[in-house]
């Protein structure tokens, strides 16, 4: 193995309230009462999908570019929220100071944009650790799909079956299954330890103070 491809909500840092924030601000505006369920569901999705979804479900018909504007809104509120939270999750430092020392190539894939996860890892001052980066725009198709996890390992110049991707979501987890890689789960997420063992992860981890857990990567 020779990369390592972390989610970044969740799994870095934790971030579901902020979101879930922002979220209901935007929502509101356009009268859709949302409970923390309707995001925990598609947490790992694109801003944009997880709104259209959202509204379709509540029964409601808006055009694709105020969706979009809505995400835009969204990312707004939740940098606002967020800029005083923002903190790495237990083990995180540790285990990429263990990974930078084993040579290790690391990625980030998630479904934030770009702007979000610079600022993210701006401030928990993890610039040097980190080799690749792709956002949820630079695909076309949003976890479960594996195009964002297969997109990182070829800027890592890495073959995927050579990766260990760590996710706490269903929608992550399936991803790295389905482009080949090996999967890490952590609980640090929105689901219990009960809820990921269905997704059939090869670890399950409380929180990454427990990487050592799985043995010499």
């Amino acid at each position: 193995m020779r990369a390592v491809i972390f989610d970044k909500d969740g799994v870095l840092i934790e971030t579901f309230d902020s979101y879930f924030q922002s979220y209901t601000k935007v929502l509101s505006r356009i009268g859709i009462k949302i409970i923390a369920n309707d995001i925990a569901k598609r947490y790992g999705m694109k801003g944009p999908e997880i709104i259209k979804q959202i509204v379709n479900e509540k029964g409601k018909i808006i055009a694709d570019e105020q969706v979009k504007e809505l995400a835009n809104e969204k990312d707004k509120l939740y940098m606002k929220i967020s800029e005083k939270k923002l903190k790495l999750l237990p083990g995180v430092k540790k285990l990429l100071t263990y990974l930078k020392k084993k040579n290790y190539k690391i990625g980030i894939a998630s479904s934030s944009s770009k702007e979000i996860i610079e600022k993210m890892i701006k401030v928990t001052k993890i610039e040097n650790y980190i080799d690749a980066i792709v956002d949820g725009f630079e695909v076309k198709y949003s976890k479960p799909d594996p195009e964002i996890f297969l997109k990182c390992a070829e800027k890592l110049k890495v073959k995927p079956e050579s990766c260990f991707v760590i996710e706490d979501s269903f929608h992550g987890i399936n991803a790295a299954k389905k482009a080949g890689m090996k999967s890490i789960a952590v609980t640090t997420g929105q689901h219990t330890r009960e809820e990921l063992k269905k997704m059939k992860p090869d670890w399950i981890l409380n929180t990454l103070e427990e990487f050592n857990k799985i043995g010499e990567l």
